[in-house]
């Protein structure tokens, strides 16, 4: 039989971030399934007034008119007392651990109201085993009502881009994301400031993505007084399609961040073949397994051997490279669609 999904892509259809990434990502693959008729809503304005009006009002009497047997939200925002089983997608709890860099509103939201919502959900669904744990800890939600369903990668990244011509004395270090502080920015700038000038590290171009100097005072700034100005380039916001040709461009992918709920970076510089040292903190270790470095994010020490390592040792490289292409593999969009409908006919099979 087949499904009738409502799928609520308010604020998420240009949303640059891994919430916006799944959202799309997981509806390419629901659409190509003849089990589930996805039925997409969602605000039908930007701004805080229209999505508030969402929430409160406009979502239930579009959920009345569409009649599905299902609700999905697939980020944090869903709309109060939809009176439809609905299913509520949480990426992971930054805004509760850390959220530094987070809009004021989300910050309220996620204190406000958040709490309320979550425990009316016929069914959780997280994207590793890490995040299951800290939604089960902070809100109270039975194990059985919470799925895990990793995430896909697109396979863009894997289909392979060849790398422009550049300097081989100068390796190319990628952070991906905007460097707010749970991201560890910081680290990275310490283990390049204090890396001799006649090493790879000493040598190494940091590239900075989803922001501008002006953007991130702090960092500017450290960035300034550390003396690295001319070794940091700011690439701003680089789009979706442009991203597997800059992993292919760069040597390493430095992500020491402190905490997440997924990851897509890190595997999506997998699929390109590129390197990658990260954290050993949250779920990382659970979603990368051997095919990265890891290290503690609070170790500058470790973290500076791990990228020497990776960027100098060629055999590493190469074994990263392999390793990296084959974890990658294993996260599909497919398999995420498979056991998202398998939540929903749990949700809708408690309803009948």
């Amino acid at each position: 039989m087949q499904l009738r999904v409502a799928y609520d892509m308010t604020l998420l259809q240009s949303n640059r971030g891994g919430s916006g990434a799944y959202a799309r990502g997981l509806l390419w693959a629901l659409q190509g399934r003849d089990d589930v008729e996805m039925r997409v809503i969602g605000a039908s304005k930007r701004g805080a007034a229209a999505t508030v009006s969402w929430i409160l009002r406009d979502a239930r009497n579009n959920l009345r008119i569409e009649r599905p047997q299902v609700l999905h939200s697939p980020g944090f925002l869903t709309p109060v007392s939809p009176r439809v089983p609905y299913v509520l997608t949480i990426h992971d709890l930054s805004l509760a651990r850390m959220p530094g860099g987070q809009a004021l509103e989300w910050r309220l939201y996620y204190q406000l109201v958040f709490p309320r919502l979550v425990p009316g959900a016929a069914a959780v669904i997280t994207p590793t085993e890490s995040t299951k744990q800290d939604v089960m800890r902070s809100f109270g939600i039975p194990a059985a009502r919470i799925a895990v369903t990793p995430y896909g990668i697109d396979p863009q990244f894997f289909e392979g881009v060849d790398a422009p011509a550049r300097d081989p004395s100068v390796p190319k270090i990628l952070f991906l994301g905007p460097p707010i502080r749970r991201k560890n920015l910081e680290a990275v700038l310490n283990v390049l400031n204090g890396a001799a000038p006649n090493t790879s590290l000493g040598r190494a171009e940091l590239l900075i993505t989803a922001g501008a100097p002006d953007q991130f005072p702090y960092y500017r700034d450290k960035i300034s007084a550390l003396g690295l100005r001319h070794r940091v380039r700011w690439l701003g916001m680089v789009p979706f399609a442009e991203l597997p040709a800059l992993y292919s461009s760069v040597d390493l992918l430095a992500y020491p961040s402190f905490y997440e709920g997924f990851g897509f970076p890190p595997l999506e510089s997998m699929a390109a073949g590129t390197p990658v040292v990260a954290s050993n903190a949250s779920c990382l270790p659970e979603v990368l397994g051997d095919a990265a470095l890891l290290v503690d994010p609070h170790d500058e020490p470790a973290l500076a051997e791990a990228m020497r390592s990776a960027l100098d040792n060629l055999e590493l490289r190469h074994s990263l490279s392999t390793r990296g292409k084959a974890r990658a593999r294993l996260f599909t969009w497919q398999h995420c669609a498979d056991l998202t409908v398998a939540v929903y006919r749990g949700v809708a099979e408690l309803k009948s």
